[in-house]
């Protein structure tokens, strides 16, 4: 029934509102071994080691040391390998140091464990140790700035879809110019009110970046975007809300000046708030009375709203199985929904304003 998808869809609203960890890692390029071209050995003569494994699996993405990432630090570390007779990598030694330690130190952890040769041969074909030289490039791609799926929405039973994802991946030459004179980035989230035919009517930053060219700029973009419109109760388009955050990235090209720019950290919960829903329920099942509550700004997406408004104004049949007391005789009942964001001091316990 309607009422129970309501109520089950309120729950789920209420968790995946809670601020998740900011915008998920980058992706990685996967740090590459450019392969010296090793000759074929000639009889007669002497010849190094050779890979028997592909070098371009010594290092992979999974490898990036985790605070090189956060500092997008990049370089190229040159090794040279001993090799044993029996092509084990004996000692891995830096020959040209990325500039990082750490990029040089996971360079040698990760060759010398992965590594595999044919050994190298003397003059009379007889296995010998011998060495060999590469390097592994390591580089962060330019991370684009994005926007989120929906977050939040008024619009059940469901609300507006972005018709192409790809829309909301923002290319670097949309970045505000004023922003990326000042090397600001930070994250702008805002409400978008979609008609019944898709189109974007209008938008309203709900949590600013602290940074007014991005604020701009994320609704400028996002009016141009497309939606499959909100489904009413009874599956026929029509307007409804959609919530994103859009996340500014500096683009690679000022990587010198986002590696230490301040992130904006939101917060969902800044002030208290409530929702809810009370029902009465007469022994027959037949609802008699739907009032939806509301205080405050419940996770401050949509001040002053309350979604649950529709579970009383909408067209569908809310009625349900009667309630039955402990001798199964049908009973009325009245039920109340709640959901709500209290803050209490950590330090005294009292409720907070």
């Amino acid at each position: 029934m309607l009422f129970y998808s309501v109520l089950a869809l309120a729950s789920i609203v209420a968790e995946t509102n809670v601020e998740k960890p900011a915008p998920p890692p980058p992706v990685i390029m996967v740090p590459t071994v450019r392969t010296v071209s090793t000759p074929a050995p000639e009889k007669g003569r002497e010849s190094g080691p050779i890979p028997k494994n592909d070098p371009g699996t010594w290092a992979n993405k999974g490898d990036y040391p985790a605070l090189a990432l956060r500092e997008q630090r990049e370089g190229i570390t040159a090794f040279t390998l001993d090799v044993s007779v029996d092509g084990r990598v004996t000692k891995c030694a830096i020959t040209s140091s990325s500039g990082h330690a750490d990029l040089d130190k996971v360079t040698c952890d990760n060759v010398t464990a992965r590594a595999q040769f044919y050994p190298g041969k003397d003059k009379n074909g007889v296995a010998t140790t011998g060495s060999y030289s590469n390097r592994v490039r390591w580089q962060i791609p330019e991370v684009l700035s994005m926007a989120s799926m929906p977050r939040i929405t008024e619009s059940l039973p469901r609300p507006p879809k972005p018709s192409n994802p790809a829309q909301l991946r923002i290319p670097a030459d949309k970045y505000p110019a004023a922003a990326l004179a000042e090397g600001k980035q930070g994250q702008t989230t805002f409400m978008l009110n979609v008609d019944s035919t898709g189109k974007v009517v209008d938008c309203s930053v709900t949590v600013s970046s602290n940074c007014p060219e991005l604020d701009q700029q994320a609704c400028v973009l996002a009016r141009d975007w497309s939606f499959e419109p909100a489904l009413d109760a009874n599956g026929a388009p029509s307007a409804g809300k959609s919530a994103h955050t859009l996340s500014w990235r500096l683009p690679k090209s000022v990587a010198a000046v986002s590696m230490n720019a301040p992130r904006t950290r939101p917060n969902p919960f800044p002030k208290p708030g409530s929702i809810g829903l009370t029902l009465e329920i007469d022994a027959t099942g037949k609802r008699t009375r739907c009032e939806a509550q509301s205080e405050g700004a419940l996770f401050a997406q949509i001040p002053d709203k309350n979604f649950l408004d529709l579970v009383c104004s909408g067209s569908g049949n809310l009625d349900v199985a009667p309630f039955l007391d402990s001798e199964g005789k049908p009973q009325a009942k009245r039920i109340k929904f709640r959901m709500s964001v209290e803050h209490e001091d950590l330090k005294t316990g009292a409720a907070g304003k």
